[in-house]
């Protein structure tokens, strides 16, 4: 059926739907809160703090000392994190100022009367008598020992190297530590540079460091690690055939998507010289012999051309006005850096501030670490933070045959769209299946199960390779990558953009494609191989995206979530026309965006908030007298059979159960912390059993939205009065299965009952949500 009816920007209802977030907690000890344990590790962390005395025997100590507290491993949630707080800060002090990695705490103790009143506490007279929160704190804290800077192995003198240094949120600590590192460094002829990679993150470049240099580096209290720099990578070798395809040219009088392509320079080509936009800038400050733009032009050419270069319809786009920045170059003409990467890309998102959509192709060959992102994912979220723009950014390429294909440094951007590759055809044995994942390309997850790739598009095969540009305007078939893939959904993007109209929302586009993309018909893996290989699977055409036929509808719900305040739509509009046999029934799609708060300073605990989505079933609203319990702050709530339809439990037996989950096990499989969640679920898959508790045809329907912010976020709101909130995006696509072509219509009649302000979503002047 064709899709002729337009999604729809559905808008919150203000006061109605803004619900005060419940309070929460409990009385009850955990299980793991025992006397014996409460003893034990009061015992052995008091005698650990004994030991630490003896750094403040220096008199002349001006820098806190810096320690590392391990937790024990069911204490690692939010809601223990305030008893820690209590057993290790001092008065007004924030002692705690980072996580170092999964369950470990980056503590300071500014002086040795600090370090006695922190042991006192650990002195155990009578466990029973203890308030809840010290026998919480005594249990979860199982050893603090003085930190020791991480240092890779194998650095040799003539390496340039990256230091990370102890944020101490204290300003004053800040300088004394920095002048004690240009102390250090001048005693041993160090070159130090001080690098800007996003706020929070106190990183510096060192070079012509001696062992003897290292050593004493690394010894200093207020550094946390000592790395090799990464260096930037790509593959470029073609030899270029003749072009058999005609050139496109921009029409007068016609507005263009324009994007961002941060390479290696557009070669000046006939197919491409119409399309680029203002002058060429050299972000990097290259000499024009030290330019190698192959790799560039051939990205550039994809935007533009990459569905008659392959003779299909990929993305079914149209051309793009393409700003061209150079931030790279072939390892062969010249050696960049990671910091200095990061430098071009800043410089050249800074000078177009007009530009929104950017194209990314480059990346290092460093694999991502399990328990902390890297430096580069993190640059590249500060910049799309700061700049409101969407950044789209390659998987990496590796040896098919490699042990570890995990995604590398970059590719673990939270609020990046990262793209891995799958196989555009097969012609040899080596080659990978049609539609399967390139062998060449990385894959998932990211940083604490995250899921990366977001999305995957055709990058070409093993050995049959993508048709491509070159520098002199001619095609070749030598080049595949996660680099070509990039390209298709930047230009999807960017033309779902233009689309709707308006100023750019980069969320908003991130739920749309990912709402969008499914997985390829035909794989036979299972959906966890799926996920970690392919993200969310292969984005639709544009046109299928914002448009939907008379058996579906989907509403785009915008909202910047406050803490304290939730979403709970107590009439959301599920359609009558979706019951049979006394029961509803369809097919729900649900996809939620988040721009989460983020902290550079929290290891593996770097995204600090996230939201929760659910679409409910209930009986009745039920009303209650405020103050009549502790926990309730609305006095309309669903009734207590409320049933989340989302929740996987009520279609299997095997489904993963959140409700009785220990944080670790909800960060790893319950989607926290999760910026990008998506629901596929079809009612008729429900158990008997739980379809006559939630999908009789009286029951109501309610759209939830939860917001929850780490401790440190937390923090930062009480000490700080930093403002907490998040953006979110929900996309939902109600459909019916029978095809009777009502969905639509009666969709937008509850809309319209309801007094949901909607409008459809591609049109020129957007839809402003009032968030009041």
């Amino acid at each position: 059926m064709a899709k002729l009816f337009p999604i729809q920007n559905v808008s919150f209802r203000g006061e109605r739907d803004n619900f005060l977030t419940e309070g929460g907690g409990s009385k009850t000890l955990p299980k793991w809160v025992d006397e014996a344990t409460i003893v034990a590790n009061g015992r052995r962390v008091h005698g650990q703090l004994g030991l630490l005395s003896e750094l403040f025997a220096d008199e002349d100590r001006t820098m806190p000392v810096i320690a590392e507290v391990t937790l024990n491993k069911k204490a690692t949630a939010k809601s223990y994190r305030s008893a820690v707080r209590g057993m290790l800060d001092v008065g007004s002090k924030r002692n705690v100022i980072g996580v170092t990695s999964v369950g470990k705490l980056l503590m300071k103790i500014d002086s040795g009367d600090d370090l006695n009143k922190i042991e006192k506490g650990f002195s155990v007279d009578d466990a029973a008598a203890l308030p809840k929160s010290k026998k919480i704190g005594l249990s979860a804290i199982e050893d603090i020992s003085q930190y020791r800077a991480v240092v890779e192995e194998d650095i040799r003198p003539d390496d340039f190297l990256k230091l990370q240094m102890v944020d101490y949120l204290n300003e004053e600590y800040n300088h004394r530590s920095r002048v004690a590192l240009d102390a250090t460094c001048n005693q041993y002829g160090v070159e130090v540079k001080e690098l800007n990679y996003a706020s929070g993150l106190r990183l510096y470049g060192l070079s012509n460091v001696s062992d003897e240099a290292l050593t004493a580096i690394a010894s200093m209290d207020c550094v946390l690690s000592v790395r090799k720099m990464p260096t930037i990578e790509f593959e470029a070798a073609p030899d270029p055939e003749n072009s058999t395809i005609e050139v496109m040219l921009p029409q007068e009088g016609t507005s263009y998507p324009v994007v961002g392509l941060l390479d290696t320079g557009v070669g000046d080509i006939d197919y491409l010289r119409p399309w680029l936009t203002g002058t060429e800038d050299n972000a990097a400050d290259l000499d024009e012999g030290d330019v190698d733009r192959r790799h560039g032009t051939a990205v550039a050419g994809v935007i533009n051309y990459g569905d008659l270069l392959e003779n299909r319809n990929l993305t079914e786009c149209g051309p793009c006005k393409i700003q061209s920045c150079i931030v790279n170059t072939s390892k062969d003409r010249a050696t960049l850096y990671e910091n200095e990467l990061v430098s071009n890309i800043q410089r050249a998102v800074t000078a177009h501030p007009e530009i929104k959509i950017w194209n990314l192709s480059q990346g290092t060959d460093k694999i991502i670490a399990d328990d902390r992102y890297s430096d580069l994912g993190i640059a590249l979220d500060s910049l799309q933070k700061s700049g409101r723009i969407l950044i789209c950014k390659s998987a990496g390429n590796v040896d098919p045959h490699a042990q570890d294909l995990r995604i590398t440094d970059g590719a673990d951007s939270l609020l990046s769209l990262v793209v891995g590759s799958v196989a555009h055809k097969k012609t040899t044995m080596n080659d990978a299946d049609e539609n399967d994942r390139s062998p060449f390309s990385r894959i998932g997850p990211g940083v604490e199960n995250v899921v990366k790739p977001d999305l995957v598009h055709y990058g070409g095969n093993v050995d049959t390779h993508l048709s491509l540009f070159s520098e002199f305007g001619r095609q070749f078939r030598l080049w595949s990558g996660t680099s070509f893939a990039v390209p298709r959904v930047t230009s999807l993007a960017a033309n779902l953009s233009q689309a709707i109209g308006g100023e750019c929302n980069p969320l908003l586009l991130k739920a749309l494609l990912i709402h969008n993309a499914d997985y390829p018909a035909g794989l036979s893996k299972t959906a966890e191989a799926l996920r970690v290989e392919m993200g969310f699977g292969l984005p639709a055409v544009v046109t299928d995206m914002l448009a939907n036929d008379e058996d579906e509808c989907t509403l785009v719900f915008a909202h910047t979530l406050e803490k304290g305040t939730d979403i709970v739509s107590l009439d959301f509009p599920y359609p009558q026309c979706l019951v049979e046999n006394g029961e509803f029934i369809g097919n729900i799609k649900l996809t939620l965006a988040v721009n989460p708060v983020v902290n550079a300073t929290q290891g593996c605990e770097y995204c600090q908030s996230q939201a929760d989505v659910l679409l409910e079933t209930y009986d009745h609203v039920e009303y209650v007298q405020l103050g009549e319990g502790t926990m309730m702050r609305n006095e309309a709530r669903t009734s207590n059979d409320a049933v989340n339809v989302l929740n996987g439990a009520f279609y299997s037996a095997k489904a993963f159960n959140k409700e009785f989950a220990e944080e670790r096990m909800l960060i790893e499989q319950g989607d926290k912390y999760q910026p990008i969640k998506k629901y596929v679920v079809d009612l008729s898959k429900m158990t008997p059993a739980n379809k006559r508790k939630a999908l009789g045809s009286s029951r109501k329907w309610a759209l939830k939205i939860n917001g929850l912010y780490r401790d440190a976020a937390e923090q930062s709101l009480l000490r700080d009065g930093e403002v907490l909130a998040q953006d979110v995006v929900v996309v939902v696509t109600i459909s019916d299965p029978r095809h009777q072509g009502q969905v639509y219509a009666e969709c937008l009649r509850l809309l319209e009952e309801r007094g949901y302000v909607h409008a459809d979503i591609h049109v020129s002047h957007r839809l402003e949500v009032d968030n009041s």
